[in-house]
């Protein structure tokens, strides 16, 4: 089996270095220190196609695989994985869903401004009785003629603050259960429509937010797919963001353990350089062990997803190894540096609070590991 990247993903690959080192780095510390969100950013990558990466170029998007895709979410991610989820999150999750199950014309009127940076689109799924049991969802779309109602309430929903356009999962009929079940969409104008930041220890450069809906009408034609396949619907869509999750975790983690080995090396104690004592090394040789193994499972899970095989224990293999590893990664690179580590004069400190946030979205430890037991044993201990 060969990973090693071709001619093109290798240029993506120092693309989005450079961008990130660019345009990214630099003004970091200011957004998140007024916790906003840089939309000269979003613009920014839009322009250069990376919002919709995987997105086919008939649709504004670049077309690339998904192998391409992670070798840059990777690179994005080591200058901030919050950055670059709220710049190019709804291109994975939201642009997912509707290259997949969207008619024509719903994708010519939210895929392609949501590709070329003119439309943010956030999916609104956990609520606050329904998280990693998405079959508990409440928030209700009762049909009034030719429109739907929606009530209820959704959280943890990221760029829900600043979103344009909202997709929402929706029940239809709680007696049928998942089946049951809808996607529909409404723009943030819509009455009966609100949204309140959420002020999470990470994110702080990025946006989540808990969304209220109270009466509010959209049109019969604003249903994306069918009712019945809106939980199935959904997680095409966030199939692709654990992706980008697994690789936003090699991205935090690489960024801390360069940011450990340049430092170990400057700092300098007991008249010799930190690098210089056996214990750093020790920690320094197990992150780059971990950080190697866990990036092989990432691109293996992109190019059995390129491949449209059966992925969902690989792929829950990665985000775990990924996200856990960035919180450990992180956590070392802090004792390294010591006190500096909590400051925000070294990158260590923030990725280790954006990691915390990598480890929950996508799905916790356990929902992969019971993915991963499912498949290997046949039985679904979930239900």
């Amino acid at each position: 089996m060969d990973f090693e990247l071709n001619e093109e993903q290798k240029m993506l690959q120092e693309i989005g270095r450079r961008f990130a080192e660019k345009e990214m780095t630099p003004y970091l510390k200011d957004f998140e220190n007024r916790r906003e969100v840089n939309f000269d950013l979003i613009q920014k990558m839009a322009n250069l196609g990376f919002i919709g990466i995987h997105i086919p170029k008939e649709y504004g998007g670049a077309g690339m695989d998904y192998l391409s895709a992670v070798v840059l979410w990777e690179q994005l991610s080591i200058a901030s994985w919050t950055q670059t989820l709220i710049s190019i999150g709804h291109g994975i999750l939201a642009g997912t869903i509707l290259l997949k199950v969207a008619n024509e014309d719903q994708k010519q009127k939210l895929l392609t401004p949501l590709c070329k940076g003119e439309k943010v689109i956030a999916v609104a799924t956990v609520e606050p009785n329904a998280g990693s049991d998405a079959r508990s969802i409440e928030c209700k779309a009762e049909l009034d003629g030719e429109h739907w109602v929606i009530n209820g309430t959704k959280n943890f929903i990221s760029a829900g603050g600043i979103a344009d356009t909202i997709i929402v999962l929706v029940q239809t009929d709680k007696n049928l259960g998942p089946k049951g079940m809808a996607l529909l969409y409404l723009d943030k104008n819509c009455e009966g429509f609100s949204s309140k930041r959420s002020d999470l220890i990470g994110d702080r450069a990025g946006d989540v937010a808990t969304l209220y809906f109270s009466n509010c009408k959209v049109p019969k034609g604003n249903m994306i797919g069918e009712i019945g396949r809106g939980l199935q619907n959904a997680l095409i869509g966030i199939d692709t963001a654990r992706l980008f999750l697994s690789a936003g975790g090699i991205g935090i983690a690489q960024s801390c353990l360069d940011a450990a080995i340049k430092y170990s090396k400057e700092r300098k104690q007991f008249g010799k350089p930190l690098a210089g004592f056996q214990m750093i090394q020790s920690k320094i040789a197990r992150l780059y062990i971990r950080l190697s193994s866990a990036r092989l499972q990432v691109y293996y899970a992109a190019s059995l997803k390129d491949k449209k095989l059966p992925h969902a224990k690989e792929l829950s293999a990665a985000k775990l190894l990924s996200t856990e590893l960035a919180v450990d990664a992180s956590t070392e690179a802090i004792r390294i540096f010591g006190a500096y580590g909590c400051s925000d004069e070294y990158p260590v400190a923030h990725h280790y609070l954006d990691s915390i946030l990598s480890n929950i979205l996508g799905g916790t430890r356990e929902m992969h590991e019971l993915t991963i037991g499912k498949e290997l044993l046949d039985i679904n201990a979930m239900y």
